[in-house]
């Protein structure tokens, strides 16, 4: 047997960084001070209003030129990804980022008038598609996605611009973007809160999600037809192992950012090409999904002197169910967070600086409850977070640095001493997520890799697809396997420096692989811990 589940309840600090900022393909300091280039504008101060960064969800690249809307409030990012509303209105605000590349995002933020507002946004790369060109008047055969059951498939005529008006002459263009609830729950707009059919609002999980949209040649986005309705196949994606024959069709409302319980679909095709088939009244994001009935969490978050951090977001992210909830902290740093009952779930916040995690496991089956102890959110933080596939179903973390020191599944190591660094959960049954915090950096070198546990190549870590996303203080940077796996184990995915002054250097290994589990590349070196 190799591994024991993890109680009840764990939870462990994030990572202190002391300076630097950003991730990609070459060496990169990393910037712990919230957002923290130069010309950003805030001048070291901050602002009491909202501040942002958007990136790829692929690649952690930050996207300039995103619209950002909240209201009647527009704003775009720059060219690190950046932007601010210093304007806008204290209290809940919808926001919406839209760019003709991507899939279209929105989060639901709380506005303090004491303290700034952060969100890290990660946007979905429009999928490449098959058949988009084709002639509104007409019939349309179905866009696809190649290599995915995914697609749409619209009546002749039923294409209308927003003032009602037929689109303009010439062929129009569909995007079809599948959306990967495994990898990411948060990658889905919104907060998985749905106005329901039965009546009221509820929590929702997914079995796999679709944007679809077209414009015409004139670029004017269209929309079906009232009294008309179109067909998508929705691809399964799910950390669910089981999947109901029919689940409901929920529509994102980008004006409430609530989700809206609008027809059935039925589930068809075999692993791994599954899908939910169903009509959709409207173009836009579409999840295939259920209501569950929640737990409630209470959840108090602290920074590292104990102090109540006000206005985080404090959310769940489903272990064996792909959905989540989020809370924000009052001013006394608790929230109110929902999970599904007697599900598996991790518990996180940012500010945007991630905290430690807590993971709560199966079998709890209670209403309401607390979560003890209170998270820590420190000053600035790093967070090291694996998440893959159904296959192989068993990913490893590990990581080495100065003073032997080595954190995995039978190691995971200690916050509160040496080596400071701890791995939350192993994860044995697929999907993930598995989570590597550190509460003080070692000064020396170190290397992040995953371990392909299960041995299995069908597919393999790269197939998978396996994702790593580390955040740092503000920063994103995002991982994914490259080419050369074969069957080789270990996918060595980047090394970091802690200099003498404790700033970080990231260097990532891309397209790295080895048969054998890498060397610690620090040797038996040891290195004095920051403060």
């Amino acid at each position: 047997m190799k591994k024991i589940w993890l109680g009840a309840l764990t939870a462990g600090l994030a990572w202190l960084l002391l300076s630097c900022g950003g991730g990609g393909g070459e060496s990169t300091a990393v910037d712990a001070r919230p957002f923290g280039p130069p010309n950003f504008g805030r001048a070291g101060s901050l602002v009491h209003g909202l501040i942002g960064l958007v990136v790829d969800a692929n690649s952690g690249s930050p996207i300039p030129n995103v619209t950002v809307t909240a209201g009647s409030l527009t704003t775009t990012t720059d060219a690190q990804g950046n932007f601010t509303m210093p304007t806008i209105a204290n209290g809940a605000s919808v926001v919406s980022f839209t760019l003709a590349a991507y899939a279209p995002q929105s989060r639901t933020v709380q506005i303090s008038p004491v303290i700034e507002t952060s969100v890290i946004v990660q946007m979905v790369p429009n999928a490449t598609t098959a058949g988009a060109q084709f002639d509104p008047a007409a019939a349309h055969a179905p866009t696809t996605v190649p290599g995915t059951p995914a697609f749409l498939a619209l009546n002749a005529g039923i294409l209308r611009k927003a003032d009602g008006s037929l689109p303009a002459a010439g062929n129009a263009t569909a995007a079809v973007t599948p959306i990967g609830p495994s990898v990411d729950a948060y990658l889905l707009p919104g907060e998985y809160v749905a106005t329901l059919a039965a009546g009221g609002t509820g929590q929702f999980e997914t079995f796999g999600a679709i944007d679809v949209r077209v414009t015409d040649s004139g670029g004017s986005v269209l929309e079906i037809q009232a009294g008309n309705i179109g067909l998508v196949r929705i691809p399964v994606n799910t950390r669910s192992a089981a999947l109901p024959g029919t689940v409901a069709l929920f529509r994102f409302d980008t004006a409430t950012g609530l989700w809206v319980e609008d027809g059935v679909a039925f589930l068809a095709g075999t692993a791994p090409n599954q899908y939910y088939e169903g009509p959709i009244t409207h173009l836009g994001t579409w999840a295939a999904g259920q209501a569950y009935i929640t737990s409630n969490i209470t959840v108090c978050v602290n920074d590292t002197n104990g102090t109540p951090v006000q206005n985080a977001r404090v959310y769940s992210d489903g272990v064996d169910y792909s959905g989540g909830g989020t809370g924000w902290t009052n001013s006394a740093g608790v929230a109110i967070v929902p999970m599904k009952r007697s599900g598996q779930a991790i518990i996180s916040a940012n500010s945007p600086r991630s905290s430690n995690s807590a993971t709560i496991s199966a079998g709890q089956s209670a209403s309401a409850f607390t979560l003890t102890p209170c998270l820590i959110m420190p000053t600035a933080g790093m967070t090291i977070r694996l998440t893959w596939g159904s296959l192989p179903t068993d990913l490893d973390s590990h990581l080495k640095g100065p003073n032997n020191t080595h954190i995995a599944y039978f190691s995971r190591g200690s916050l509160t001493s040496g080596p400071f660094a701890a791995l939350d959960v192993d994860d044995v049954t697929s999907f993930g997520p598995e989570v590597i915090t550190i509460a003080r950096l070692t000064q020396g070198q170190h290397e992040y890799f995953v371990h392909n546990f299960s041995g299995t190549f069908s597919p393999g870590q790269t197939a998978s697809p396996a994702r790593v996303e580390v955040r740092v203080g503000s920063q994103i940077a995002i991982f994914r396997p490259g080419t050369g796996e074969g069957s080789n184990d270990y996918w060595r995915v980047f090394q970091f420096t802690v200099a003498g002054d404790c700033s970080v250097t990231i260097n990532p290994l891309l397209n790295s692989w080895s048969a054998t589990e890498p060397n610690n590349p620090a040797g038996s070196a040891s290195g004095n811990v920051c403060n």
